[in-house]
């Protein structure tokens, strides 16, 4: 049985981690896992940044196997706090949709920018993933670049849950916003016809306007312009 993405988490935590920030975040972690307290764990993702720190996450190079389980989850590219605010939302989880998806709601809307990056990323392994569409689809839309680059960029939730439509419009999103598009996962399996026509009239529209695309949606047109 595959371990879940919080027992992941912690063990990469406690890796990552001084003893004593590891010890505060498992006290943490173990209180919500035994009784919600929304309050405390509102407390714990605001103090996260200072207890925990942005060191780079130690994912193990054994435990690819383990990622297997969870296509496209990229861990090795988040950061300390962002993975320790996950475990504890992941934590918070008690087969609660409705309260599962109104904390998630509360937190993209009114956290913190560090906090709401942190809970989007965590879409990658969040559970009841269909409801958490419109908060998804909102990350896609924000002019905020970093809220934009945690749900579009190395992130699975959108070639996952997104219709063709929302994805298309963010990968083009992402050119405009000067995003590389090769950190959109899942790029190649939800290429389609619509997806490339609008990439070929942004080139067009750019090389009239005498701007520059980068190299990487040439290739990508080059490799993908006779789909129909």
């Amino acid at each position: 049985m595959p371990l879940a993405p919080i027992e992941l988490l912690r063990q990469w935590l406690t890796r990552t981690l001084p003893e004593a920030a590891s010890r505060w975040l498992e006290t943490e972690i173990s209180r919500q896992s035994e009784t919600i307290d929304e309050r405390r764990l509102g407390m714990a993702l605001g103090l996260v940044g200072r207890r925990i720190g942005r060191a780079a996450m130690v994912v193990p190079a054994e435990d690819a196997a383990a990622l297997q389980d969870y296509p496209g989850w990229q861990p090795e590219k988040w950061s300390a706090d962002e993975a320790a605010r996950v475990a504890l939302l992941l934590a918070a989880w008690h087969n609660d949709e409705r309260a599962f998806v109104a904390r998630v709601e509360r937190l993209c809307r009114t956290g913190e920018l560090n906090e709401r990056i942190a809970c989007l990323k965590g879409f990658a392994v969040f559970p009841i993933p269909a409801l958490l569409l419109g908060c998804a689809r909102d990350a896609a839309r924000s002019s905020l670049q970093p809220q934009f680059e945690a749900i579009a960029c190395c992130n699975p939730y959108p070639a996952a849950q997104f219709d063709s439509a929302a994805f298309n419009q963010m990968v083009v999103k992402c050119v405009f916003s000067g995003v590389a598009i090769e950190t959109v996962v899942g790029l190649q399996e939800r290429r389609n016809p619509e997806l490339v026509r609008m990439l070929v009239d942004l080139v067009s529209e750019r090389k009239i306007a005498g701007r520059s695309v980068p190299d990487s949606v040439h290739r990508y047109l080059a490799d993908n312009v006779p789909l129909e």
